[in-house]
């Protein structure tokens, strides 16, 4: 296509490449937390240690090559079920790409102060977690979660162990195994994680809840 100067004469018009499609609800943009910035690498190594090709990892969860490449790029950030869909094709905890740089194992006795929990937020998921545990290499993990009305945490999943949710405020409805229990603040809950359990809140006002895993699960 060429357009006018405004002098008689024409020039040809640049057309800007198109992006790579990305599921719905993943943006581009600049980091969305304090984690942000070491979940693309995070994603690569992890990649790059079971000697899969991005080609092969797009094969897993049927993204396409480019869009793979921008997050280990920290070119494009996933939502949580992305996040999952490439967890679960490299075969470890979305929480291990998320909360990997969160620290050693080493102390036996941890303070954590509340303005120094490693925290993430996704783009358009209306949820927040934060790491109450310095990391994910102990025997139990403790997630701060701020779900806003409407939020779910993706499709059901299994994993071993227990789980443990206490509802500090609003309402958040739990299933397990078919099952939904609505909790409000107060209320808890607990099961074998071996059953299929997911989450969402149904209610018009933001829930936050403590979930607690052993092992840790993401």
């Amino acid at each position: 296509m060429r357009e006018a100067n405004g002098v008689g004469e024409t020039k040809p018009v640049k057309r800007k490449k198109r992006a790579a499609a990305a599921p719905p609800g993943d943006e581009a943009g600049h980091d969305r937390s304090d984690v942000g910035r070491s979940l693309g690498p995070m994603i690569r190594r992890t990649r790059k240690r079971h000697q899969f090709t991005l080609q092969q990892l797009a094969d897993r969860t049927d993204l396409s090559v480019s869009y793979i490449s921008q997050i280990e790029r920290n070119l494009l950030t996933p939502t949580v079920a992305t996040l999952k869909r490439i967890a679960s094709a490299l075969d470890i905890p979305a929480g291990k790409l998320m909360f990997a740089e969160a620290g050693s194992a080493k102390s036996r006795v941890a303070v954590l102060r509340r303005g120094h929990r490693k925290h993430v937020r996704f783009p358009q998921s209306s949820i927040s977690y934060e790491l109450l545990t310095p990391d994910l290499m102990r025997r139990v993990s403790a997630l701060w979660l701020v779900a806003n009305p409407g939020a779910e945490g993706g499709p059901a999943l299994t994993h071993e162990g227990e789980d443990i949710v206490i509802v500090l405020s609003g309402e958040l409805s739990v299933d397990v195994a078919g099952t939904w229990h609505d909790l409000k603040a107060g209320d808890s809950i607990y099961f074998s994680s071996e059953l299929s359990h997911r989450w969402r809140n149904r209610r018009k006002q933001a829930a936050q809840a403590i979930w607690i895993s052993s092992p840790p699960y993401f």
